[in-house]
Protein backbone atom coordinates (compact mmCIF):
# COMPACT_ATOMS: atom_id res chain seq x y z
CA UNK A 1 0.00 0.00 0.00
CA UNK A 2 1.40 3.40 -1.03
CA UNK A 3 1.82 6.15 1.54
CA UNK A 4 -1.01 8.20 -0.02
CA UNK A 5 -3.36 5.23 0.18
CA UNK A 6 -2.26 4.63 3.77
CA UNK A 7 -3.16 8.24 4.55
CA UNK A 8 -6.59 7.83 2.93
CA UNK A 9 -7.19 4.64 4.91
CA UNK A 10 -6.22 6.36 8.17
CA UNK A 11 -8.45 9.34 7.35
CA UNK A 12 -11.43 7.14 6.49
CA UNK A 13 -11.16 5.10 9.68
CA UNK A 14 -10.66 8.29 11.69
CA UNK A 15 -13.99 9.55 10.29
CA UNK A 16 -15.56 6.23 11.25
CA UNK A 17 -14.24 6.54 14.80
CA UNK A 18 -15.55 10.12 14.92
CA UNK A 19 -19.08 8.81 14.30
CA UNK A 20 -18.57 6.01 16.84
CA UNK A 21 -17.23 8.48 19.39
CA UNK A 22 -20.16 10.83 18.85
CA UNK A 23 -22.57 7.92 19.24
CA UNK A 24 -20.95 6.95 22.54
CA UNK A 25 -20.09 10.31 24.11
CA UNK A 26 -22.84 12.67 22.97
CA UNK A 27 -25.16 11.18 25.58
CA UNK A 28 -23.32 13.18 28.27
CA UNK A 29 -24.37 16.43 26.60
CA UNK A 30 -28.07 15.56 26.68
CA UNK A 31 -28.31 13.83 30.06
CA UNK A 32 -30.39 16.66 31.50
CA UNK A 33 -32.82 16.51 28.55
CA UNK A 34 -33.13 12.72 28.88
CA UNK A 35 -33.61 13.08 32.64
CA UNK A 36 -36.52 15.45 32.01
CA UNK A 37 -38.04 13.55 29.06
CA UNK A 38 -37.80 10.09 30.66
CA UNK A 39 -38.64 11.39 34.15
CA UNK A 40 -35.68 9.60 35.77
CA UNK A 41 -32.99 10.80 38.16
CA UNK A 42 -29.69 12.22 36.92
CA UNK A 43 -27.84 9.20 38.34
CA UNK A 44 -30.24 6.88 36.50
CA UNK A 45 -29.68 8.78 33.26
CA UNK A 46 -25.96 8.38 33.87
CA UNK A 47 -26.51 4.61 33.67
CA UNK A 48 -26.89 5.08 29.90
CA UNK A 49 -23.17 5.85 29.91
CA UNK A 50 -22.12 2.94 32.12
CA UNK A 51 -24.58 0.56 30.44
CA UNK A 52 -23.14 1.38 27.02
CA UNK A 53 -19.61 0.85 28.33
CA UNK A 54 -20.40 -2.48 30.01
CA UNK A 55 -22.13 -3.80 26.87
CA UNK A 56 -19.18 -2.58 24.78
CA UNK A 57 -16.70 -4.37 27.02
CA UNK A 58 -18.62 -7.62 27.38
CA UNK A 59 -20.08 -7.87 23.89
CA UNK A 60 -17.17 -6.82 21.68
CA UNK A 61 -15.10 -10.04 21.95
CA UNK A 62 -18.19 -12.16 21.26
CA UNK A 63 -19.12 -10.03 18.23
CA UNK A 64 -15.60 -10.31 16.82
CA UNK A 65 -15.58 -14.08 17.38
CA UNK A 66 -19.10 -14.51 15.94
CA UNK A 67 -17.99 -12.88 12.67
CA UNK A 68 -14.60 -14.62 12.65
CA UNK A 69 -15.39 -16.74 9.60
CA UNK A 70 -15.96 -13.79 7.26
CA UNK A 71 -13.46 -11.16 6.17
CA UNK A 72 -12.68 -8.19 8.38
CA UNK A 73 -13.81 -5.92 5.53
CA UNK A 74 -17.31 -7.44 5.58
CA UNK A 75 -17.43 -7.50 9.38
CA UNK A 76 -16.58 -3.83 9.73
CA UNK A 77 -19.31 -2.89 7.23
CA UNK A 78 -21.84 -4.92 9.23
CA UNK A 79 -20.83 -3.32 12.52
CA UNK A 80 -20.85 0.25 11.24
CA UNK A 81 -24.17 -0.16 9.40
CA UNK A 82 -25.79 -1.41 12.62
CA UNK A 83 -24.50 1.65 14.49
CA UNK A 84 -26.04 4.01 11.94
CA UNK A 85 -29.37 2.15 11.85
CA UNK A 86 -29.71 2.14 15.64
CA UNK A 87 -28.91 5.85 15.82
CA UNK A 88 -31.88 6.42 13.53
CA UNK A 89 -34.10 4.15 15.64
CA UNK A 90 -33.35 6.23 18.74
CA UNK A 91 -36.02 8.70 17.61
CA UNK A 92 -38.63 6.06 18.43
CA UNK A 93 -37.39 5.56 22.02
CA UNK A 94 -40.18 6.70 24.32
CA UNK A 95 -39.14 4.76 27.43
CA UNK A 96 -35.90 4.50 29.36
CA UNK A 97 -35.75 0.72 28.86
CA UNK A 98 -36.08 1.00 25.06
CA UNK A 99 -33.34 3.62 24.94
CA UNK A 100 -31.10 1.46 27.11
CA UNK A 101 -31.69 -1.53 24.80
CA UNK A 102 -30.69 0.51 21.74
CA UNK A 103 -27.60 1.79 23.56
CA UNK A 104 -26.55 -1.74 24.52
CA UNK A 105 -26.74 -3.12 20.96
CA UNK A 106 -25.09 0.04 19.60
CA UNK A 107 -22.25 -0.46 22.06
CA UNK A 108 -21.46 -3.95 20.78
CA UNK A 109 -21.55 -2.75 17.16
CA UNK A 110 -19.27 0.19 18.04
CA UNK A 111 -16.82 -2.15 19.75
CA UNK A 112 -16.74 -4.48 16.76
CA UNK A 113 -16.17 -1.59 14.33
CA UNK A 114 -13.35 0.15 16.20
CA UNK A 115 -11.58 -3.13 17.01
CA UNK A 116 -11.56 -4.13 13.35
CA UNK A 117 -10.44 -0.60 12.37
CA UNK A 118 -7.39 -0.92 14.62
CA UNK A 119 -6.67 -4.45 13.39
CA UNK A 120 -6.96 -3.54 9.69
CA UNK A 121 -4.82 -0.40 9.90
CA UNK A 122 -2.12 -2.09 11.99
CA UNK A 123 -1.70 -4.68 9.21
CA UNK A 124 -2.06 -2.28 6.27
CA UNK A 125 0.41 0.49 7.18
CA UNK A 126 4.16 0.29 7.56
CA UNK A 127 5.30 -0.88 10.98
CA UNK A 128 6.97 2.44 11.84
CA UNK A 129 3.64 4.24 11.30
CA UNK A 130 1.61 1.81 13.40
CA UNK A 131 1.55 3.92 16.56
CA UNK A 132 0.78 7.07 14.58
CA UNK A 133 -2.07 5.38 12.68
CA UNK A 134 -3.63 3.99 15.87
CA UNK A 135 -3.32 7.39 17.55
CA UNK A 136 -5.15 9.04 14.64
CA UNK A 137 -7.97 6.50 14.63
CA UNK A 138 -8.42 6.75 18.39
CA UNK A 139 -8.18 10.51 17.88
CA UNK A 140 -11.50 10.34 16.05
CA UNK A 141 -13.09 9.96 19.47
CA UNK A 142 -11.41 13.20 20.55
CA UNK A 143 -12.66 14.93 17.42
CA UNK A 144 -16.10 13.68 18.44
CA UNK A 145 -15.62 15.58 21.70
CA UNK A 146 -14.68 18.72 19.76
CA UNK A 147 -17.43 18.68 17.17
CA UNK A 148 -19.86 15.85 17.85
CA UNK A 149 -20.61 16.39 21.54
CA UNK A 150 -21.03 20.20 21.39
CA UNK A 151 -23.09 19.94 18.18
CA UNK A 152 -25.17 17.17 19.69
CA UNK A 153 -25.65 19.15 22.88
CA UNK A 154 -26.79 22.18 20.88
CA UNK A 155 -29.25 20.06 18.87
CA UNK A 156 -30.51 18.38 22.03
CA UNK A 157 -31.11 21.70 23.77
CA UNK A 158 -32.80 23.41 20.81
CA UNK A 159 -34.59 20.58 18.98
CA UNK A 160 -34.75 17.28 20.87
CA UNK A 161 -32.25 14.87 22.38
CA UNK A 162 -33.22 12.12 19.88
CA UNK A 163 -32.44 14.35 16.89
CA UNK A 164 -28.85 14.34 18.10
CA UNK A 165 -28.57 10.68 17.14
CA UNK A 166 -30.42 11.12 13.84
CA UNK A 167 -27.92 13.77 12.75
CA UNK A 168 -25.05 11.50 13.84
CA UNK A 169 -26.41 8.71 11.62
CA UNK A 170 -26.66 11.06 8.64
CA UNK A 171 -23.04 12.16 9.10
CA UNK A 172 -22.00 8.51 9.25
CA UNK A 173 -23.10 7.89 5.66
CA UNK A 174 -20.03 9.83 4.44
CA UNK A 175 -17.33 7.53 5.89
CA UNK A 176 -19.48 4.49 5.03
CA UNK A 177 -19.20 5.44 1.33
CA UNK A 178 -15.45 6.06 1.67
CA UNK A 179 -14.99 2.62 3.26
CA UNK A 180 -16.23 0.89 0.10
CA UNK A 181 -13.48 2.57 -1.91
CA UNK A 182 -10.47 2.53 0.42
CA UNK A 183 -10.63 -0.55 2.67
CA UNK A 184 -8.31 -3.36 1.53
CA UNK A 185 -10.34 -6.04 -0.24
CA UNK A 186 -8.04 -8.83 0.86
CA UNK A 187 -8.52 -8.80 4.63
CA UNK A 188 -8.03 -11.95 6.63
CA UNK A 189 -10.44 -13.66 8.94
CA UNK A 190 -9.56 -14.08 12.61
CA UNK A 191 -7.34 -17.08 13.28
CA UNK A 192 -7.98 -19.54 16.05
CA UNK A 193 -11.04 -20.80 17.85
CA UNK A 194 -13.18 -18.67 20.10
CA UNK A 195 -11.86 -20.50 23.16
CA UNK A 196 -8.28 -19.75 22.08
CA UNK A 197 -9.12 -16.10 21.56
CA UNK A 198 -11.03 -15.63 24.81
CA UNK A 199 -8.24 -17.38 26.73
CA UNK A 200 -6.15 -14.25 26.16
CA UNK A 201 -8.30 -12.51 28.77
CA UNK A 202 -7.33 -15.15 31.34
CA UNK A 203 -3.58 -14.60 31.08
CA UNK A 204 -2.23 -12.69 34.11
CA UNK A 205 0.06 -10.51 31.96
CA UNK A 206 -2.86 -9.59 29.68
CA UNK A 207 -5.10 -8.77 32.64
CA UNK A 208 -2.40 -6.59 34.17
CA UNK A 209 -1.79 -4.80 30.86
CA UNK A 210 -5.54 -4.23 30.45
CA UNK A 211 -5.68 -2.52 33.84
CA UNK A 212 -3.69 0.41 32.43
CA UNK A 213 -6.45 1.55 30.02
CA UNK A 214 -9.15 0.47 32.49
CA UNK A 215 -7.88 2.80 35.20
CA UNK A 216 -6.61 5.44 32.76
CA UNK A 217 -10.08 5.82 31.24
CA UNK A 218 -11.96 5.50 34.52
CA UNK A 219 -10.25 8.54 36.08
CA UNK A 220 -11.20 10.65 33.03
CA UNK A 221 -14.80 9.43 32.85
CA UNK A 222 -15.50 9.97 36.53
CA UNK A 223 -15.40 13.65 35.59
CA UNK A 224 -16.50 13.54 31.94
CA UNK A 225 -19.74 11.63 32.61
CA UNK A 226 -20.94 14.44 34.88
CA UNK A 227 -19.27 17.31 33.07
CA UNK A 228 -22.55 19.06 32.18
CA UNK A 229 -23.98 19.13 35.73
CA UNK A 230 -20.51 19.97 37.10
CA UNK A 231 -20.40 22.98 34.83
CA UNK A 232 -23.96 24.19 35.44
CA UNK A 233 -24.56 23.26 39.09
CA UNK A 234 -21.12 23.35 40.75
CA UNK A 235 -19.15 25.89 38.72
CA UNK A 236 -22.16 28.06 37.95
CA UNK A 237 -21.66 28.11 34.18
CA UNK A 238 -24.65 29.64 32.34
CA UNK A 239 -26.49 27.09 30.18
CA UNK A 240 -25.75 29.02 26.98
CA UNK A 241 -22.00 28.65 27.61
CA UNK A 242 -21.97 24.88 28.03
CA UNK A 243 -21.77 23.94 24.32
CA UNK A 244 -18.84 26.33 23.84
CA UNK A 245 -17.01 24.92 26.87
CA UNK A 246 -17.52 21.36 25.62
CA UNK A 247 -16.10 22.53 22.28
CA UNK A 248 -12.97 23.86 23.99
CA UNK A 249 -12.64 20.67 26.06
CA UNK A 250 -12.89 18.63 22.88
CA UNK A 251 -10.20 20.75 21.21
CA UNK A 252 -7.97 20.04 24.21
CA UNK A 253 -8.63 16.32 23.82
CA UNK A 254 -7.40 16.45 20.20
CA UNK A 255 -4.12 17.83 21.54
CA UNK A 256 -4.09 14.86 23.91
CA UNK A 257 -3.89 12.47 20.93
CA UNK A 258 -0.87 14.34 19.56
CA UNK A 259 0.72 13.97 23.00
CA UNK A 260 -0.31 10.31 22.97
CA UNK A 261 1.51 9.72 19.66
CA UNK A 262 4.67 11.13 21.26
CA UNK A 263 4.24 8.93 24.34
CA UNK A 264 3.82 5.83 22.12
CA UNK A 265 7.29 6.28 20.58
CA UNK A 266 10.21 4.43 22.12
CA UNK A 267 10.07 3.30 25.76
CA UNK A 268 6.54 4.38 26.63
CA UNK A 269 5.85 2.84 30.06
CA UNK A 270 7.98 5.40 31.99
CA UNK A 271 6.18 8.17 30.13
CA UNK A 272 2.81 6.63 31.02
CA UNK A 273 3.78 6.67 34.70
CA UNK A 274 4.55 10.37 34.53
CA UNK A 275 1.27 11.00 32.70
CA UNK A 276 -0.80 9.43 35.47
CA UNK A 277 1.02 11.40 38.16
CA UNK A 278 0.29 14.65 36.30
CA UNK A 279 -3.37 13.65 35.93
CA UNK A 280 -3.65 12.93 39.65
CA UNK A 281 -2.25 16.39 40.41
CA UNK A 282 -4.75 18.03 38.03
CA UNK A 283 -7.71 16.16 39.53
CA UNK A 284 -6.52 17.15 43.00
CA UNK A 285 -6.36 20.79 41.93
CA UNK A 286 -9.86 20.56 40.48
CA UNK A 287 -11.09 19.09 43.77
CA UNK A 288 -10.21 22.35 45.51
CA UNK A 289 -11.28 24.63 42.64
CA UNK A 290 -14.50 22.93 41.57
CA UNK A 291 -16.68 25.73 42.96
CA UNK A 292 -14.56 28.48 41.33
CA UNK A 293 -15.62 29.16 37.74
CA UNK A 294 -12.39 30.27 36.11
CA UNK A 295 -9.88 28.16 38.07
CA UNK A 296 -12.16 25.15 37.76
CA UNK A 297 -12.38 25.62 33.99
CA UNK A 298 -8.59 25.94 33.75
CA UNK A 299 -8.12 22.57 35.48
CA UNK A 300 -10.85 21.02 33.33
CA UNK A 301 -9.15 22.12 30.11
CA UNK A 302 -5.76 20.84 31.32
CA UNK A 303 -7.41 17.50 32.09
CA UNK A 304 -8.79 17.51 28.54
CA UNK A 305 -5.28 18.03 27.16
CA UNK A 306 -4.26 14.68 28.66
CA UNK A 307 -7.56 12.82 28.37
CA UNK A 308 -6.58 10.40 25.58
CA UNK A 309 -2.80 10.52 25.89
CA UNK A 310 -2.39 6.97 27.13
CA UNK A 311 -4.47 5.22 24.44
CA UNK A 312 -1.95 4.59 21.62
CA UNK A 313 0.80 3.43 24.00
CA UNK A 314 -1.68 1.17 25.81
CA UNK A 315 -2.72 -0.47 22.51
CA UNK A 316 0.91 -1.04 21.47
CA UNK A 317 1.68 -2.54 24.87
CA UNK A 318 -1.33 -4.87 24.54
CA UNK A 319 -0.15 -5.90 21.06
CA UNK A 320 3.34 -6.61 22.45
CA UNK A 321 2.12 -8.61 25.44
CA UNK A 322 -0.48 -10.63 23.51
CA UNK A 323 2.01 -11.20 20.68
CA UNK A 324 4.53 -12.70 23.10
CA UNK A 325 1.86 -15.01 24.52
CA UNK A 326 -0.07 -15.89 21.32
CA UNK A 327 1.74 -14.68 18.16
CA UNK A 328 -1.31 -15.16 15.90
CA UNK A 329 -3.67 -13.15 18.04
CA UNK A 330 -3.26 -9.62 16.61
CA UNK A 331 -6.82 -9.32 15.27
CA UNK A 332 -8.38 -10.45 18.50
CA UNK A 333 -5.84 -8.45 20.54
CA UNK A 334 -7.21 -5.32 18.87
CA UNK A 335 -10.37 -5.83 20.94
CA UNK A 336 -8.43 -5.59 24.19
CA UNK A 337 -8.03 -1.81 24.26
CA UNK A 338 -11.67 -0.97 23.38
CA UNK A 339 -12.87 -3.55 25.90
CA UNK A 340 -10.52 -2.35 28.64
CA UNK A 341 -11.27 1.29 27.86
CA UNK A 342 -14.99 0.73 28.18
CA UNK A 343 -14.61 -1.25 31.38
CA UNK A 344 -12.81 1.88 32.55
CA UNK A 345 -15.62 4.11 31.30
CA UNK A 346 -18.16 1.95 33.14
CA UNK A 347 -16.02 1.98 36.28
CA UNK A 348 -15.53 5.73 36.07
CA UNK A 349 -19.17 6.62 35.40
CA UNK A 350 -20.32 4.15 38.03
CA UNK A 351 -17.89 5.50 40.63
CA UNK A 352 -18.98 9.01 39.71
CA UNK A 353 -22.62 8.05 40.21
CA UNK A 354 -21.85 6.66 43.66
CA UNK A 355 -19.95 9.84 44.55
CA UNK A 356 -22.86 12.01 43.36
CA UNK A 357 -25.43 9.99 45.29
CA UNK A 358 -23.40 9.84 48.50
CA UNK A 359 -21.73 13.25 48.67
CA UNK A 360 -22.74 15.36 45.70
CA UNK A 361 -20.94 16.52 42.57
CA UNK A 362 -18.02 18.01 44.51
CA UNK A 363 -16.83 14.45 45.33
CA UNK A 364 -16.33 13.52 41.68
CA UNK A 365 -12.76 14.93 41.26
CA UNK A 366 -11.35 13.27 44.43
CA UNK A 367 -12.49 9.87 43.14
CA UNK A 368 -10.61 10.61 39.89
CA UNK A 369 -7.44 11.31 41.91
CA UNK A 370 -7.54 7.84 43.48
CA UNK A 371 -8.09 6.11 40.12
CA UNK A 372 -5.22 8.02 38.45
CA UNK A 373 -2.88 6.96 41.26
CA UNK A 374 -3.98 3.34 40.86
CA UNK A 375 -3.17 3.60 37.14
CA UNK A 376 0.33 4.81 38.09
CA UNK A 377 0.84 1.82 40.40
CA UNK A 378 -0.27 -0.70 37.76
CA UNK A 379 2.01 0.87 35.12
CA UNK A 380 4.91 0.72 37.57
CA UNK A 381 4.26 -2.99 38.14
CA UNK A 382 4.14 -3.62 34.36
CA UNK A 383 7.43 -1.81 33.88
CA UNK A 384 9.13 -3.78 36.64
CA UNK A 385 7.78 -7.06 35.27
CA UNK A 386 9.38 -6.27 31.91
CA UNK A 387 12.68 -5.54 33.63
CA UNK A 388 12.50 -8.82 35.57
CA UNK A 389 11.71 -10.83 32.42
CA UNK A 390 14.55 -9.10 30.57
CA UNK A 391 17.02 -9.85 33.38
CA UNK A 392 15.90 -13.50 33.46
CA UNK A 393 16.30 -13.81 29.69
CA UNK A 394 19.79 -12.30 29.88
CA UNK A 395 20.74 -14.75 32.64
CA UNK A 396 19.48 -17.75 30.67
CA UNK A 397 21.31 -16.59 27.53
CA UNK A 398 24.53 -16.11 29.45
CA UNK A 399 24.24 -19.56 30.99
Amino acid sequence: MTRNRENLLILTLTLVSFVLGTTEYVIVGVLKEIESYMKVSLAAAGMLVSGFAIAYAVGTPFAVAFLAKISRRSSIFIGFAIVLALNLLTVFSTTFSSLMAIRIVSAVACGLTISLSISIVSDAVNRERRGEAIAWILGGFSIANVLGVPLGTFIGQHLSWSMTFVVTACIGVVPLVFMFRILPRQTTTIAGSFSDQISLFLKPRILLACLIPVLGNSCIFVVFTYITPLLSETMGVPVQWISAILLIYGACSILSNWIGAKIAKGDFLPKLKGLFVIQAILFLGMSFAVSNLWIGLAFLFLIGCLSSSMSAASQLYLFDVSGSIAPGSKAFASTLLPVAANVGIALGSGAGGIAVNMGGLQWVPPVAVMLALLAFVVTLICQRSIQVNSDEATTVKAA
